[in-house]
């Protein structure tokens, strides 16, 4: 059984990650939170002395369920591994009030710590070579440099459809972005 402390911790970044989907990250703070565990304020920042470790705990839990993801799908065909990633932002779209984590704290980019820039980075740039590597599967005439480029310019397309299916109302927007995607990648 797992103690109070580490439940207590666990429902903070549950909130946490909720407000970060739905509002962004600088639209909360510890008493917001506070509030929804129904603590004092002194609770949340004795699990997360400053905002900053709640985003680096958000991003490090959020990198290791992508990459996990990502991890799972090694044995599938590349299209079928595609579909099983883009299904990630078509499942967001669909709640139409939920981005990516990682799409979030990039869109309050410059008010994050170094430390949180830097995961954000990282996040971004293992996912983005995740990309490529499939691209070279599918192309494998591609030169490395090449496959990153396409790597980047897939994500950047739905992390873009994924903004303007929420700010539109049109969820479908990822389903075009994926097969666009497809596309842009090979896929046939």
């Amino acid at each position: 059984m797992s103690s109070p402390a580490v439940d207590r911790r666990a429902e903070v970044l549950a909130h946490s990650r909720a407000l970060l989907r739905t509002r962004g990250f600088n639209a909360f703070s510890h008493r917001d939170l506070a509030a929804l565990v129904g603590v004092k304020s002194s609770s949340v920042h004795y699990h997360f002395p400053t905002k900053e470790d709640i985003g680096l705990a958000l991003v490090a839990e959020y990198r290791a369920e992508v990459m996990g993801l990502l991890s799972s799908l090694e044995g599938l065909p590349v299209a079928q591994r595609l579909d099983r990633f883009t299904r990630l932002f078509s499942e967001a779209a669909a709640h139409g009030d939920q981005w990516c984590v990682a799409g979030m704290l990039a869109s309050d980019f410059e008010t994050l710590g170094d430390g949180l820039q830097s995961e954000v980075r990282r996040f971004f740039n293992e996912v983005e070579a995740w990309l490529a590597a499939q691209a070279r599967l599918l192309q494998p005439q591609l030169k490395p440099a090449a496959a990153l480029r396409l790597g980047k310019t897939a994500m950047a397309m739905l992390e873009g459809a994924l903004l303007l299916a929420r700010s539109q109302g049109e969820p479908q927007r990822v389903a075009h972005a994926a097969e666009s995607l497809k596309l842009l990648l090979g896929v046939e």
